[in-house]
């Protein structure tokens, strides 16, 4: 009976673990984007606190953090962490 479950899982598995290596590529060369997004964003910032514009400035300094590493790039590695937990899960049955 076992064995049976392993085969219908097996399709469910192979996509997983491709789904999970796509979304793995896509993750780094998506946060070395965003990373020179965030550059941009802080010196961006700086420039407008040295011109005077407070809010403009920390609307910039909240950008940059959302598009740091630890902003959206994390929530993308939340999902792909989730994905290989079932993953895992499938192929321990």
């Amino acid at each position: 009976m076992r064995w049976i479950l392993k085969i219908i899982l097996f399709p469910i598995r192979l996509l997983l673990s491709i789904l999970t290596a796509f979304l793995t590529f896509l993750l780094g060369i998506g946060t070395t984007i965003l990373y020179f997004l965030m550059l941009m964003c802080i010196v961006a910032a700086i420039g407008s606190f040295m011109q005077k514009d407070i809010s403009l400035g920390i609307e910039a300094l909240v950008l940059g953090f959302l598009l740091s590493p630890y902003g959206i790039p994390m929530i993308g590695a939340a999902v792909i962490a989730f994905l290989q937990g079932i993953n895992e899960a499938i192929k321990s049955i």
